[in-house]
């Protein structure tokens, strides 16, 4: 696809691939169809992107980065994970060298981005 499409109304959705993706036909403002075919994982991601959008204002910047009021942490009840929650999405399960490497990474990020603050103009 080149350029950018600016759509105005949804036409038509409907499944494809047995279930496994979903078809959406938006139209632009001239009414001019353009159909996009969306994996069940994508749907997923672009639920939560889409939603957030819809709860911004008129006048809100954009989103450029998903910013999660809150998240957990915990263990696995019948796996031997480390799971990891944002909001109410459904939880990551990481083996214990993950979970591991994920904290380190962590730490290491933070004490770089509390280093770029303090450099930062006021």
């Amino acid at each position: 696809m080149t350029g950018k499409f600016s759509a105005n109304s949804i036409v038509r959705t409907r499944t494809s691939g047995g279930g496994n993706s979903l078809e959406i036909t938006l139209a632009d403002q001239a009414g001019r169809p353009h159909t996009v075919s969306i994996a069940r994982d994508l749907a997923h991601s672009l639920a939560g992107a889409l939603e957030e959008f819809a709860r911004m204002g008129p006048g809100a910047a954009s989103i450029s980065t998903k910013m999660p009021k809150t998240f957990a942490v915990g263990t696995g009840r019948y796996e031997r994970v480390v799971l990891l929650r944002f909001e109410d999405d459904i939880p990551y399960g990481l083996d214990a060298d993950q979970a591991a490497e994920l904290g380190h990474a962590l730490i290491e990020e933070s004490e770089v981005v509390s280093a770029q603050s303090l450099l930062l103009p006021n």
